[in-house]
């Protein structure tokens, strides 16, 4: 079965999920991916990607993604069709306005709702665009529960179906002392993700500012600001590391004491499971159901979504209460977010699809 992937950035979690997703080859499926030429790299080299030209976000971007989903549509003849965040919908619009038979699936990995104010302008907006595209595919894939259960608030139209967001296993080379340098008594704390105000960095910088502990590091794993968010004069417990590549990350979660995860809201961020496999705990806010995710005092905690909360979180951690938790968060990896429960659920999916067609 020939299944085209199309994504409007492939950077950060989607661009994982993407290099995820080019492991069903591995169960006899032809993968095909349509993301930026810019961004062609980040997932790993285990894929065949077409590209288009995505310099930054910008209607000219979203044409050329469309353009080159048509010219594919029609060389390819895939069996189905896989769109991913918001920006792909724009693709799923044009496959249903031409009438085209193809099954198709959408991942809106994490709403874009919850971006905007309640009960604003844009708030309406944004609700009627993907709250009535998304109903164009076949399926609606939610990463998360969470992610479900705003849906069906919205009243999102379509079929939607919870595939919980999952990882593979880590590299089994994988270094405990990237940090090395910083001491043995230093508390080394992680950050993966983007830059902006969705990941909630900004709060993050704020709480570390009042937070008095001197044996405190900040190691960054990420990318640049794309939505105007200054970072201003950085701490210097702030290691800024910039973005890695997919088969370096586990060296870092796996020389962290924790991870910490501040964002605003989130599908289910790919950086807890991967931190889990790792052995890492995650202390990550109660945005989006993410506490859900982490079982206090054994693989982490959740705090409240403010500077206050997350600097008594900081204050709070211990090197030696973190190294204990160690063996729960990998054996919560292995019990649920492992990456052959969420391929195998895909599976399902696309045999279902494919067979009505």
């Amino acid at each position: 079965m020939r299944i085209l992937n199309v994504c409007e950035t492939a950077h950060g979690g989607v661009g994982a999920y993407m290099g995820y997703l080019s492991r069903m080859e591995d169960r006899g499926y032809d993968m095909h991916f349509l993301m930026p030429r810019q961004d062609a790299d980040f997932p790993g080299t285990r894929m065949t990607v077409h590209g288009f030209d995505r310099p930054g976000r910008s209607v000219a971007a979203t044409r050329d993604m469309v353009r080159n989903f048509g010219t594919l549509l029609n060389t390819l003849r895939p069996d189905l069709c896989f769109f991913h965040s918001t920006f792909a919908l724009a693709a799923l619009a044009r496959l249903r306005l031409h009438h085209h038979a193809c099954p198709s699936l959408y991942c809106p990995h994490g709403w874009a709702l919850p971006n905007y104010a309640p009960g604003s302008a844009k708030a309406a907006v944004v609700r009627a665009v993907e709250g009535r595209l998304c109903g164009l595919a076949d399926r609606v894939v939610c990463v998360s529960h969470n992610e479900a259960a705003i849906a069906r608030d919205m009243n999102y139209r379509g079929a939607h179906v919870v595939v919980e967001n999952a990882v593979p296993p880590p590299i089994e080379a994988a270094r405990s002392d990237r940090f090395a340098d910083e001491g043995p008594d230093v508390l080394n704390l992680l950050f993966v993700g983007r830059l902006d105000r969705q990941k909630g960095f900004d709060l993050l910088q704020d709480a570390l500012a009042q937070c008095p502990r001197a044996d405190l590091r900040l190691h960054v794993v990420g990318g640049t600001v794309r939505d105007g968010t200054a970072m201003g004069d950085l701490d210097p417990r702030i290691r800024i590391v910039g973005w890695v590549k997919a088969s370096d990350i586990d060296h870092f979660y796996r020389s962290a004491d924790a991870l910490i995860v501040p964002s605003r809201w989130e599908g289910l961020p790919l950086v807890i499971p991967e931190a889990f496999r790792n052995g890492t705990p995650v202390y990550c806010s109660r945005e989006s159901g993410m506490e859900s995710l982490v079982e206090a005092g054994t693989t982490g905690n959740s705090f409240p979504l403010d500077v206050v909360a997350l600097v008594s979180i900081l204050n709070g951690l211990d090197k030696k209460v973190l190294h204990g938790m160690r063996d729960a968060s990998r054996a919560v990896y292995a019990r649920r977010f492992h990456v052959d429960r969420m391929l195998a659920h895909l599976d399902d999916i696309f045999q279902e699809l494919a067979g009505a067609r």
